[in-house]
């Protein structure tokens, strides 16, 4: 487990969806309408880091997870696939409440060393991202009692849940409105399950969950999740007990866009039980596999680039690392 320092480091934004509430307040324009929401009541509950902390002192928040077991965290595909600038930098913080938390070194962070994902997925738009579901797994254990790993929703359950105007909730530390974040505390709101011909601009297939959010008269907006919420939970209550049943994956354009008809898209976490379990007993290839060496190496690019600057600009410095992250950062907002 490595601690945030206190060290310059620049806030590239951050990231927010979403019981037990923190505390609710008023109205607000959280997660997009959120209330704040207790980790405490969600300890399997996760977030992902670009964490240079120990080079250039950059770290962002960037999507969320949950944790499957002391090694493992469940998110996103597209949260992790294909760019490997972040992937490479890419930490684990467990139970954030407030995001503040990591920078005062409160919540440690743990470095990513192996990364699956399906052969299905495709990370593209026009295809509502298939299969959008992965697993990191960690250099080091997470120091979090087993108590607290998430409870995943069985295809058995199914039946139970999946049918017009089921309401469910979701959390995360993203965005609050369009491209803006009014709050570092965790995030949550409520929405309805949709059929799938209820959404039918969202092109989504039969292991994808589609979900509407009530309208906010002061907001104009609908409850919704937001950029940065991408990999985080979706829950059902069953029987009093939040269990997850999907992983925020996409949305309209405009974050609550009240004429949209639908509010945001999740992957199915039942339809992928089986998936899950190869992964945790070792019956998966990894797709990616991050080593320290791997970061040395960036490290020295980066220091090679810098070197080679001229003093007319062409140098990376730390504009340039600043530019190439806020790069990788954006293609986790839509």
């Amino acid at each position: 487990m490595r601690k945030a320092v206190s060290v310059a480091c620049l806030l590239l934004g951050s990231m927010h969806a979403g019981v037990g509430l923190a505390n609710s307040g008023s109205n607000s324009t959280y997660i997009v309408n959120g209330i704040n929401v207790s980790i405490d009541d969600f300890p399997s509950f996760a977030s992902l880091y670009f964490d240079q902390l120990d080079t250039s002192g950059l770290y962002q928040n960037y999507c969320g997870a949950t944790i499957l077991d002391a090694y493992h965290v469940l998110t996103a595909a597209h949260c992790v696939e294909g760019d490997s600038y972040y992937y490479t930098y890419t930490s684990v913080a467990p139970q954030v409440q407030n995001e503040l938390q990591v920078l005062n070194g409160s919540v440690g962070l743990y470095r990513a060393s192996e990364f699956y994902y399906p052969d299905g997925f495709r990370d593209s738009e026009a295809l509502s991202w298939p299969d959008d579901i992965a697993i990191i797994k960690l250099e080091e254990p997470l120091e979090v009692d087993p108590s607290e790993y998430v409870t995943l929703a069985s295809p058995s359950d199914i039946a139970s849940y999946d049918f017009i105007g089921t309401e469910m909730f979701v959390i995360g530390h993203g965005f609050t409105t369009d491209g803006s974040d009014d709050s570092n505390v965790l995030q949550g709101t409520f929405q309805t399950l949709l059929s799938a011909s209820q959404c039918r601009s969202a092109g989504i297939n039969s292991r994808q969950l589609c979900l509407q959010g009530d309208f906010n008269s002061e907001t104009r907006l609908r409850n919704s999740t937001c950029g940065g919420d991408s990999g985080g939970p979706l829950y059902w209550n069953r029987g009093g007990q939040y269990i997850q049943v999907g992983i925020t994956s996409f949305g309209p354009s405009d974050c609550g866009d009240p004429s949209a008809d639908y509010s945001s898209a999740y992957t199915e976490v039942a339809e992928y039980r089986d998936w899950i379990n190869r992964v945790l007993n070792g019956f998966e290839v990894p797709k990616i596999v991050v080593t320290q060496e791997n970061r040395d190496n960036f490290v020295r690019a980066e220091e090679e680039t810098i070197s080679s600057g001229d003093d007319s600009g062409g140098s990376l410095g730390w504009f340039g690392l600043t530019a190439l992250a806020m790069f990788a950062w954006r293609r986790r907002k839509h």
